[in-house]
């Protein structure tokens, strides 16, 4: 598993992948739908997703 900056949960190389695909996609839909910064974005993902 591994920890990165960008994420707050430990992932393995194949999660990883599929967090990096899924947050550019989401991210880029609430930045464009809702107006916030990126890093907010991910903030967000990191608060759903941590401690699972």
């Amino acid at each position: 598993m591994a920890r990165t900056d960008e994420f707050l949960m430990a992932l393995d190389e194949g999660m990883l992948a599929h967090f990096h695909e899924m947050t550019a996609e989401t991210t880029d839909e609430m930045v464009t739908r809702f107006g916030i910064p990126r890093a907010e974005a991910v903030a967000r993902i990191n608060r759903a997703y941590v401690g699972r």
